[in-house]
């Protein structure tokens, strides 16, 4: 055998026995009680943790209900203030409105005026022609009456002063005051009479021009006064635009900070409800885990009632884990595959299957393959004594059962660094001198191995 291969050989073995004797002070009884005090301890931390941050999340919701309410109210009022501006709004438009009504009502009153206004310039115009005529016809009868006056002249009726001046309008009279009869006189009655109703006519249409005159001057002072009415109008109803539009702008704005503040109590309302489920979430799974820990606990506790019925004293003696047998090694120095170690143990030879029993009452804190010791069980007696059984085909027991002596734990087998089936058998004590054995009864390299028979029956 190669020097690598040999030197391999004892580190495993010293690593093996290394971690044995590490698993089994980490398992006696006392050990364990520390272990579960250790975790129940941390299980009352975790709770308290849990707590403190159930209740900051409970604060945080809290919070957050309180900004809620707060953009809740903002919201309110930004509302009223909204319902405020649409009906400022509402009063401008009605104003707008009647404004626009004023000045339609203006415009046909002009309009109406310019109609009347023509009429009368249509009249106006037929009368000024009419007097054109009558005019006309009334210096056509005064020239025939001159011509007439000059006749009579001529005739000798009258002397030519008076013919050239005589007044055309007394002329009817100057004629019957003569007397005469003749033609000339009835022709010059008939051109008279012509001219007096050409005269009365002219005058009649001067007074109807006249009035028509104060009529159109009436009109077109009226017409003023309406386009003065309708600049007014336009004017009021040009402010009442601007103001229209100004409040339109308002109500915008306002609309916009009340759209704002809806998305702002939107935002607000999801990240409540958010930081609201990741709570209830939270909480859920405090609940689970603190039930869980609970059920933990329990367990803890339940083993701490366990062990501490085992009793604090170890037992004086132990049964044969194996009946009718022989150890084939015994508790002492030997030499293995060139290799010289302590064997603290005893080795029972048996065929594979035979079951292996208790040697003691206890309870089993471990039960697995543990590397070369192959399917292991250790059992813990109480007063800080372990049995070991190594090398196990099968294993019938399960950490944290309780066995009393003589149960079936597992049967002989081969598993782990064996040359045959046999059960090796160890009695580990936390405090071995207090156990009066004849020698040797101490492993020298690893303290706690005991000899098995300072207990066998």
């Amino acid at each position: 055998m190669s020097k690598r291969v040999i030197i391999y050989l004892l580190s495993f073995a010293i690593f093996t026995q290394l971690i044995l004797v590490d698993d089994l002070k980490a398992i006696t009884a006392e050990e364990r009680l520390i272990e579960v005090e250790k975790q129940l301890q941390a299980v009352a931390n975790q709770i308290k943790q849990y707590e403190g941050e159930k209740t900051d999340l409970e604060k945080a919701i809290l919070a957050n209900d309180q900004s809620l309410n707060q953009v809740n109210k903002e919201l309110s009022e930004v509302q009223a203030k909204l319902v405020q501006a649409e009906k400022a709004l509402e009063e401008a438009l009605a104003g707008y409105d009647q404004s626009l009504d004023n000045l339609a009502a203006v415009q046909k009153n002009i309009i109406e005026e310019q109609t009347k206004l023509g009429k009368i310039k249509n009249e106006i115009t037929d009368v000024k022609e009419e007097l054109f005529e009558t005019q006309k016809n009334l210096n056509l009868a005064k020239d025939d009456l001159q011509d007439q006056a000059v006749e009579l002249y001529i005739n000798g009726v009258m002397s030519p002063s008076t013919a050239l001046f005589v007044d055309l309008n007394e002329l009817s009279d100057f004629l019957a005051a003569l007397g005469y009869a003749s033609s000339i006189v009835d022709s010059a009655y008939e051109i008279v009479e012509e001219l007096n109703a050409f005269e009365r006519l002219a005058e009649t249409q001067t007074e109807f021009l006249t009035e028509r005159e104060v009529e159109r001057e009436t009109s077109i002072s009226n017409l003023q006064i309406e386009e003065e009415k309708k600049n007014e109008i336009s004017i009021e109803a040009e402010e009442y635009a601007e103001d229209v539009e100004k409040k339109k702008d308002i109500v915008e704005s306002e609309k916009r900070q009340v759209e704002s503040k809806k998305a702002k109590v939107l935002a607000e309302r999801r990240k409540a409800q958010d930081l609201l489920n990741q709570a209830n979430k939270q909480l859920e799974k405090l609940d689970k885990e603190h039930a869980d820990l609970e059920k933990l606990e329990d367990a803890i506790q339940a083993d701490i009632d366990r062990l501490s019925s085992i009793g604090g004293v170890a037992p004086d003696k132990l049964s044969w884990p194996i009946t009718g047998s022989y150890v084939s090694s015994g508790y002492k120095w030997r030499r293995l595959r060139g290799t010289t170690s302590f064997h603290g143990a005893i080795d029972i030879p048996s065929s594979t299957g035979t079951p292996i029993k208790a040697a003691a009452g206890g309870v089993v804190i471990v039960a697995r393959y543990y590397g070369a010791a192959g399917r292991t069980v250790f059992i813990d007696h109480g007063g800080g004594m372990t049995t070991l059984y190594f090398h196990m085909n099968k294993i019938y027991v399960s950490v944290g059962q309780t066995v009393v002596t003589g149960d079936t734990i597992g049967s002989v087998g081969t598993t782990g660094r064996t040359t045959g089936p046999h059960l090796h058998f160890e009695v580990r004590l936390k405090n071995p001198y207090s156990v009066d054995c004849s020698l040797p009864y101490l492993d020298p390299t690893s303290r706690g191995r005991m000899n098995p028979f300072c207990f066998l029956d």
